[in-house]
């Protein structure tokens, strides 16, 4: 973790700030706490939908405050039901924290040739944030969008001209919207917090504190209340709660954004990350798929196009097939063999629930099984 002003090797980026703005206080458990109640009076108008949801919100802060010093990070996304809630505020208040000064606010890309252009030309200037503004769309995991969380350097071509460029992704990423979020892949990469003002017109609201308009104007110090916590965490022989792993962000993001938190008796901020694996829509509809397979062909090796044989005609396995159009494999009317099939491989011996898909031969072409664990 970064500390002092200069060049840092581990990271390669260079520091230049004033250290006597950033007074961190002895590394003690009643400093920790006094610092926390800083932090969390920052929030205290926020409408948080539960205690997982502030939390969360304070590992979004310390994030924004060591994100260079470690390789890979989750992205947050706020969420909310209704405009005016709050949610580009609350990212204006974690950006602050990251540096001073405002954050450019970007579109989240359409289409995955848009993303590599917006990516690679924000990336090239190695900001602190990007940010997601009022997203209206959910988090399409692109490919670059995917490899931005789990990949501490990325390298692609940049379009238009025949060179390509190798970034850091050392840039904290963030997001606001109403009623979207990350999907598929990137469940497991961005955690959201969600807002509920338990209210139908939340812009409406009278608030009398101004947390953003007070970080940028005594950074150092609430910088310094993080970079206390963390200290006062380690002081304390780095203690880790029984909480489930996260194998991208054990490490280094567990350590200095999540375990010091539970330490000091907040709930478990990376609790919505966890939910969102667990209740993937895409593995409930997976799941449904193979216990509908198992209960009309057993663990029998069955060729795709079998399989769709019986979900028409006489005798229909309705069940069947309304499991398999859950997925985007319809084609005027009926089942598109190919795509069908890309989604079995795709899936091949991932498991979910007790079953899983493997791969087969029957009458001498390939054919899919499921297997009862």
């Amino acid at each position: 973790m970064v500390t002092e002003a200069g060049y840092d090797k581990d990271s390669q980026l260079f520091g230049i700030f004033d250290s006597r703005k950033f007074l961190i206080s002895e590394p003690s458990v009643a400093a920790a706490s006094s610092a926390l109640q800083l932090l969390i009076g920052l929030l205290s108008e926020f409408g948080f939908n539960a205690p997982t949801d502030k939390a969360a919100a304070l590992a979004a802060i310390f994030t924004a405050v060591v994100r260079p010093s470690f390789a890979y990070a989750p992205g947050f996304h706020v969420k909310a039901s209704t405009s005016g809630s709050g949610k580009s505020y609350l990212c204006d208040l974690i950006s602050a924290f990251s540096k001073p000064g405002e954050t450019k606010k970007v579109s989240y890309p359409v289409t995955s040739e848009e993303a590599t252009k917006t990516m690679l030309s924000l990336l090239l200037s190695s900001p602190a944030v990007i940010e997601f503004d009022d997203m209206t769309i959910d988090w399409i995991p692109h490919g670059i969008i995917n490899r931005l969380f789990t990949s501490e350097f990325i390298t692609d071509r940049i379009l238009g001209v025949s060179k390509t460029a190798t970034v850091s992704t050392r840039t904290l990423f963030l997001a606001s919207g109403n009623n979207v979020g990350p999907v598929r892949d990137l469940l497991r990469r961005v955690l959201t917090i969600n807002i509920d003002h338990r209210c139908a017109t939340p812009a409406t609201k009278s608030y009398s504190g101004t947390p953003v308009e007070d970080v940028r104007k005594d950074r150092g110090r609430y910088v310094a209340a993080v970079l206390t916590i963390i200290l006062a965490w380690k002081a304390a022989g780095s203690p880790r709660a029984e909480v489930e792993n996260i194998v991208t962000y054990g490490g280094a993001w567990s350590d200095f954004c999540r375990h010091p938190l539970i330490w000091l008796g907040l709930a478990d901020p990376a609790t919505a990350l966890l939910e969102q694996v667990k209740h993937d829509p895409d593995s409930d509809a997976l799941l449904s798929l193979m216990t509908e397979w198992h209960r009309v062909f057993g663990s029998k090796p069955t060729t795709v196009r079998k399989v769709i044989a019986t979900t028409f005609g006489f005798g229909t396995e309705e069940a069947l097939h309304d499991a398999i159009c859950e997925f985007p494999v319809e084609e005027r009317g009926s089942i598109n063999a190919s795509k069908f099939g890309w989604i079995l491989k795709k899936n091949v011996n991932r498991i979910i629930g007790n079953f899983s898909f493997q791969q087969s031969t029957a009458d001498g072409r390939v054919a899919w099984m499921v297997i009862k664990m």
